[in-house]
């Protein structure tokens, strides 16, 4: 049976379109609707977030339960991340009628943490005088906010587990994980879940090596297998470097650096990651180690020699 390619579908587009209100026959709406739920992952594929949304809107109005276009609706409302947008987005995620679905969790979830952080640091800037508040009773919304973050920060939590009592190696879930505990001062409950990521981390990339030494791979395979493995490099990274602002934030120095030492491995063009291993061993006393990376920071950084942290280094 012949199946009409993307491309086609879309040149089709304004001919069903434009049929609809000529005296011929309508389209038949499952068919319209396939075409435009389609395009709305084409465009999400390319990340054109406008494009996508019109062709989600224009499904869902045929198909106003479709669980696919509800998260698409849900995930450009978290890439745009305004906080209307973030609000959203919450809001879709907990209307959807697909509950059972872990990524609706995963959505809500990744809604809620960026929303806790939007309440502290409304709170904080209240608190400092950096933003005017209208309330009538300035002190009562700044706790109100920090209370907006802690219950956001703890729907978050819960909806991550939900997603792990699931599936229990899920990234984006243990990341998440991480991430807020984080964000709430628990250091070491966060540190836990890095290193289960890390592990995970580490298996995915054995598994990558291992298929590159395939006999016979495609280049579209080494392709895709070498850009899985560059996310995954850039996640441990990313790992690494916020364990070690952990383990710093508890005087754990010496395992900060350990941490800081691995992410150079993985990404040693990463200027911030020298900087921040310079000071760790300058508060060691190894000053000549330090030195070495503050060297290699100000030859890596592409800040111009009059910023703050090129100052700072020299």
């Amino acid at each position: 049976m012949y199946m009409p390619s993307l491309k086609h579908l879309l040149l089709l587009a304004p001919l069903l379109l434009a049929s609809c209100s000529s005296s011929e026959p309508q389209e038949d709406p499952e068919k319209v609707f396939e075409l435009h739920r389609e395009s709305a992952f084409f465009h999400w594929q390319n990340r054109d977030l406008d494009r996508a949304e019109g062709q989600v809107l224009t499904a869902l109005a045929i198909h106003p339960d479709d669980l696919s276009c509800n998260l698409y609706m849900g995930w450009i409302g978290l890439a745009r991340g305004t906080t209307e947008d973030l609000l959203a987005a919450e809001q879709r995620f907990r209307g959807m009628k697909q509950q059972d679905d872990y990524r609706t969790d995963l959505g809500l979830a990744e809604s809620l943490e960026r929303l806790g952080v939007i309440y502290e640091e409304s709170a904080r800037a209240i608190e400092s005088g950096r933003r005017v508040s209208v309330a009538a009773d300035k002190p009562a919304r700044i706790t109100e906010l920090y209370g907006m973050a802690t219950g956001a920060w703890d729907e978050s939590v819960s909806r991550y587990e939900e997603v792990l009592a699931t599936k229990q190696n899920e990234v984006k879930a243990i990341n998440g994980l991480q991430r807020v505990h984080a964000l709430r001062g628990e250091y070491e409950q966060s540190l836990v879940w890095a290193n289960r990521l890390i592990s995970l981390v580490e298996i995915d990339l054995a598994y990558y090596e291992g298929q590159l030494e395939r006999a016979g791979i495609t280049d579209a395979e080494e392709s895709r297998l070498r850009e899985r493995m560059t996310n995954s490099v850039d996640l441990a990274e990313r790992t690494y470097l916020l364990g070690a602002s952990m383990l710093h934030e508890l005087e754990r120095t010496e395992v900060a650096l350990e941490y800081l030492e691995r992410a150079g491995g993985l990404a040693p063009d990463t200027a911030d990651t020298w900087t921040r291993r310079a000071q760790l061993l300058m508060k060691l006393g190894r000053y000549d180690e330090a030195l070495v990376c503050l060297d290699t920071y100000l030859r890596l950084s592409p800040d111009d020699f009059d910023h703050p942290d090129v100052q700072t280094a020299y």
